[in-house]
């Protein structure tokens, strides 16, 4: 009976190794790990997790909502291990890992940019509040970031980052109203999560699609290369007006 239970124990960790592996579960496992951070804050501070909102150009999924007296903070969780290098202007960051291995993906304070906006619009009939966001990298992860204006951390940090702020600003009355729009807004219909995960990679191939063919994914512009600080890239060639870069 004994082994029995101990093959059965060490089939469903053999699984779990498996699913935890794949890409889009390595993500859902560090959110949860984060949520369960965030909900030992103190009563004051209300989590919102996993909100799916409306924008003018679909939906937007953001990890987690941290609504408070002082500010609403807006968390992007990677939960990616390695050497994170990366510039606030870059249109993609790099992991490198001990392996040598190495992979691009986009910009998360770009991405989070797009959170903030989307929680900014849904509240503003309701007030101008201070939204805060950050982006969260796992413990695993050793940051080689340039971000002067951004808040890009470890997740061991995020406690110390959201106490920082400590003047309230947001009365109780506006901070039950904020809880009552988010909620409201939030997308729960059955499978809008998985369109919204269909979008997302959509729009991902017509830009690896346009950098293929050296054309701008933002604004349809030619890809030029230039010459920078820190060597070749490419470039749009209606800079400044559009400031999309890529590097190889």
């Amino acid at each position: 009976m004994t082994f029995l239970i101990f093959i059965i124990a060490l089939l469903l960790f053999f699984f779990w190794r498996i699913w935890s592996s794949k890409p889009e579960n390595i993500g859902k496992v560090g959110e949860k790990r984060v949520a369960s951070k965030l909900n030992w804050l103190a009563k004051e501070y209300i989590t919102l997790h996993d909100v799916l909102l409306p924008t003018r150009y679909g939906t937007t999924q953001i990890d987690h909502i941290v609504v408070s007296p002082y500010a609403i903070f807006v968390i992007e969780t990677k939960n990616y291990k390695g050497w994170i290098f990366g510039h606030q202007d870059a249109e993609e960051w790099k992991q490198s890992l001990s392996s040598g291995e190495q992979y691009k993906f986009r910009n998360p304070i770009r991405q989070n940019l797009a959170h903030f906006q989307a929680v900014r619009a849904i509240l503003k009939d309701i007030g101008d509040f201070t939204i805060i966001p950050i982006v969260a990298f796992s413990d695993s992860a050793e940051l080689k970031i340039t971000a002067p204006y951004h808040t890009v951390i470890n997740w061991c940090n995020l406690h110390s980052v959201i106490k920082s702020y400590k003047t309230p600003t947001i009365s109780p009355e506006n901070i039950q109203s904020i809880i009552t729009k988010l909620t409201t807004k939030n997308i729960t219909i059955e499978g809008s999560r998985d369109q919204h995960t269909r979008n997302v990679k959509t729009i991902q191939r017509n830009r690896e699609m346009a950098i293929a063919n050296l054309r701008c994914p933002k604004c349809g512009g030619n890809l030029v290369e230039r010459n920078g600080k820190y060597g070749k890239f490419w470039g749009c060639s209606n800079y400044p007006r559009c400031r999309f870069t890529y590097n190889d």
